[in-house]
């Protein structure tokens, strides 16, 4: 029992909420700012108000009082729910992420269960709504505590990728993506989501019932090796699936991931999906530099658009 209390939480616990916040296009309303040091536990939040501010949405961490965000992803990215995820069998999740949507009223919940830690230039956390039109509808609860120290000696969750709204980027078959190149001091990559597949009939003539962009493995390599040595064997098979995901939907393929897509007509072939890789075997860590790809294989004949995220802890 000592081994198992270990893990439960010794600093008082403390939340705060923002209920009813209308917030309009082009705004970034504040829903949580301290000082520290402290750790931010975990976010929830729930969104409506069209699918500019539920998919594009973005959540926003800054750290030290500066004006670059160390955290800018959309929610339909991070939880993979572009094209449907959740709306069929209710809410999908991982050990440090849950999220559901309805997509005929538009609306979505979420929860980033990942640490923030923060040192005494304190954290703020932001939701910006990146549409031209809609106003998003916002409620959001932040758990967090104070600290005498800063607990994680300075590494701060972090993002990289690249967002459906504006940054949607185009692939070839024989196409390598390097989805994130992070260098500079150690950490651990601890997050990946992706969404592939995109307008996949359009890129690639002839493609209409192809799904051969999942023939892509994701690889990475560590501290300047000269070749990878986390190869997966597939873009399904690292996401605990296989067998391209066997045509279902909305799915858990084990605790540490998801699929998320209901295959709608103008999109038959994207496919959203989430890992955790803290859960599945700690992460992966670095001491100096870390590269991923998104490699390809002579099976892959199929072009798309694709988008993704990355989370990861670093000084």
């Amino acid at each position: 029992m000592t081994d198992l209390l270990r893990e439960l939480s010794t600093d008082p616990i403390h939340l705060e909420k923002v209920e009813s916040r209308n917030c309009g296009p082009k705004t970034e309303p504040v829903l949580f700012a301290k000082t520290g040091p402290g750790v931010v536990k975990g976010v929830w939040m729930a969104v409506t108000g069209g699918n500019n501010p539920v998919l594009d949405g973005r959540l926003r961490v800054y750290y030290d009082g500066l004006s670059t965000p160390s955290v800018d992803v959309d929610l339909g990215t991070l939880f993979a729910i572009h094209w449907g995820g959740g709306s069929t069998n209710g809410s999908l999740s991982t050990p440090h992420t849950a999220v559901g949507i309805n997509q005929q009223l538009m609306e979505t919940s979420f929860l980033l269960g990942y640490p923030m830690p923060y040192g005494p230039g304190g954290i703020k956390i932001c939701y910006y709504n990146p549409g031209t039109s809609q106003n998003a509808f916002l409620f959001s609860q932040v758990y967090w505590a104070a600290t005498a120290t800063d607990t994680a000696n300075g590494q701060r969750l972090r993002s990289v990728g690249v967002r459906v709204l504006d940054q949607l980027a185009t692939r070839q078959p024989g196409d390598v993506v390097t989805a994130a190149n992070i260098a500079g001091g150690s950490g651990t990559v601890v997050h990946l989501s992706y969404v592939g597949g995109v307008d996949a009939a359009s890129i690639t003539p002839g493609s209409s019932n192809n799904d051969s962009w999942m023939e892509r493995n994701i690889s990475a390599t560590v501290d300047g090796e000269p070749s990878p040595t986390f190869v997966a064997t597939g873009t399904e098979d690292f996401f605990d699936s296989g067998w391209y995901f066997n045509g279902w939907k909305d799915y858990a393929t084990s605790r540490h991931s998801y699929v998320a897509t209901d295959k709608p007509s103008y999109q038959p072939h994207c496919v959203g999906m989430a890992t955790d890789l803290w859960s599945k075997f700690g992460g992966i860590p670095f001491a100096k530099s870390i590269v991923l790809r998104i490699e390809t294989e002579a099976a892959c004949t199929t072009g798309d658009r694709y988008a993704y995220a990355v989370l990861y802890y670093q000084t």
